[in-house]
């Protein structure tokens, strides 16, 4: 999937979820003969939520989907809590302007879940213009019927 602040487009468009102003469409790849479980669904709806939050900087959003303790090992190594994770977009120094998200993968273990996903991203970091491409490991855990983001990883790809 290609996604900007404008209108996202994708090759193949499986499932559709909207967020906002912002549709943004996914393909379960690791499952494609098998249903969607109620579980997959719901976390690809949040991934959309998470990816819209981010390119937004919609903190509210962001705040709600993470875990209060997070942990993020980012691209280059360093351990990030939730407030320091956020921290760029409260700024306003970094961002998002674009992402092509692809090879995206779930893995449901009961209560949690784990998703894997290749993204291009383009931006803005500190007034500097960036380009990278980066494999994500995130991790979705429900707590009293709501879904957070635990641990994520980036690495280099």
């Amino acid at each position: 999937c290609h996604l900007t602040g404008e209108e996202p487009t994708c090759p193949e468009q499986s499932p559709d979820v909207s967020c906002g102003n912002l549709k943004i469409n996914f393909i379960l790849l690791a499952a494609s003969n098998v249903k969607q479980t109620a579980m997959e669904s719901e976390i690809l709806k949040l991934e959309a939520q998470l990816i819209a939050a981010i390119l937004n900087s919609d903190l509210k959003v962001l705040d709600q989907l993470l875990h209060d303790e997070l942990i993020f090992v980012n691209h280059l190594g360093m351990v990030l809590s939730k407030k320091e994770d956020l921290a760029p977009h409260i700024s306003g120094d970094l961002k998002i302007t674009g992402l092509v998200a692809s090879d995206q993968q779930l893995h449901v273990f009961i209560d949690t879940c784990a998703v894997v996903v290749t993204k291009e991203i383009r931006g803005i970091y500190l007034n500097q213009p960036f380009e990278s491409r980066v494999k994500f490991t995130r991790v979705w855990k429900l707590f009293n019927g709501d879904w957070k983001v635990i641990t994520a990883s980036s690495v280099p790809c």
